[in-house]
């Protein structure tokens, strides 16, 4: 599922042309879908909705990066695919607020469509219609301070929605991957990363195969209660996997070592402005980092460290164990003392004195695990 060897000649193969796959039949909710298939997918049954205005280039490079993402964190036997499949890719672009708008509509009229209903055929409930802000009998988005479209694609500030995962597989019936657009060609590179990254996302929550309220879902992933107030969702390690994946699988696969330790180098760069410093001065562990503010960055690049940190010690099969097995330990912490020795609580103190040394010191863990 994860062997290196796959990487550059999958990579070679999308360089090349996308290739046919079988469909698959079990799906009830993708079954005659009107909407532009990703063609280079094995398994993974994907779907893309475009904003009018955005290029095919872009387009291209989120088909590339997410046929590339199918290899690296899903298998066709083990992979729960009834939690995977369908995924929906809203791809925007950021410099048009009314074509994100115009999508809103497509994308709601095709949720109501087909996912509107209590159950579907796998037993997993299949309503995204009610459950998101397109059923107006439920939402209003003036309501909510919302004077741009439904703010789902949009930003209440009248931008175009930021890059995620946002749906709840268990009770939508689909996974959606909002996709923002990148200036091409220069930041060509944060199609690769971030579709990566949001795909990641996909994996950690396709193993937890029990629905549950949302409470319960984010303690199981550790988005809540594992900083000290518990009552705070905190991103340093549900985000600090997908950015650290996100870099470095990106890196592997174009082969360029000095790109991934550029940057990881930007957070803790030495400087008295870093995310780094900031950190340390700041008196708080990387687990108490919410998403509020400057918050956010320090959880999700420090997370990214912390991460490094820890396959360091414990190996990249560690990470995928832990999410594979975190499940069936009834969990996160159970999962997390399993698959790390020892409490995330007891690593804290140990990272802030990994983050104590000098730079170059720090930058030498890169050189080992890459």
């Amino acid at each position: 599922m994860k062997n290196k060897f796959l990487y550059i000649s999958f990579f070679l193969l999308l360089i090349i042309g996308c290739f046919n796959s079988k469909e698959t039949s079990d799906q009830n909710t993708t079954k005659n879908i009107a909407l532009p298939k990703v063609e280079c997918t094995n398994k993974l049954e994907a779907y893309i909705f475009q904003a009018e205005s955005l290029d095919q280039d872009g387009i291209d490079l989120i088909k590339e990066w997410l046929c590339v993402s199918e290899s690296l964190f899903f298998d066709d036997t083990t992979s729960n695919w009834d939690l995977i499949n369908p995924v929906y890719i809203a791809a925007l672009d950021r410099n048009n607020v009314n074509s994100a708008i115009e999508l809103e509509k497509k994308y709601c009229d095709h949720i109501e469509e087909f996912h509107n209903s209590r159950t579907s055929k796998d037993g997993y409930g299949n309503n995204g219609y009610d459950n998101g802000k397109c059923n107006p009998k439920h939402y209003n988005p003036q309501n909510e301070g919302c004077d741009f479209g439904l703010c789902l694609f949009t930003e209440q500030n009248g931008r175009v929605a930021g890059s995620s995962i946002s749906s709840n597989m268990h009770s939508d019936g689909f996974n959606l991957f909002i996709s923002n657009s990148h200036d091409l060609p220069m930041h060509a590179d944060s199609y690769g990363y971030v579709t990566i990254h949001e795909m990641f996302h996909i994996y950690q929550y396709s193993n937890l195969n029990k629905a549950a309220s949302r409470d319960d879902l984010m303690k199981m992933v550790g988005k809540l209660s594992t900083g000290t107030n518990s009552d705070d969702e905190v991103p340093w390690w549900i985000e600090g996997n997908a950015v650290f994946f996100g870099y470095y699988k990106y890196a592997k696969l174009v082969d360029d070592r000095e790109w991934f330790i550029n940057k990881m180098r930007y957070s803790i760069d030495g400087s008295r402005d870093s995310l780094k410093s900031k950190y340390l001065s700041s008196g708080k562990k990387i687990n108490d980092f919410t998403w509020n503010g400057e918050e956010k960055e320090i959880g999700y690049e420090l997370g990214a460290w912390f991460i490094a940190y820890m396959i360091d010690i414990f190996g990249e099969e560690s990470i995928y164990n832990f999410w594979e097995n975190l499940e069936e330990e009834g969990s996160f912490d159970k999962a997390f003392s399993k698959y790390f020795s020892k409490e995330y609580e007891l690593y804290m103190d140990d990272f802030d004195e990994f983050l104590r040394k000098p730079d170059s010191e720090i930058l030498e863990l890169l050189e080992r695990i890459y």
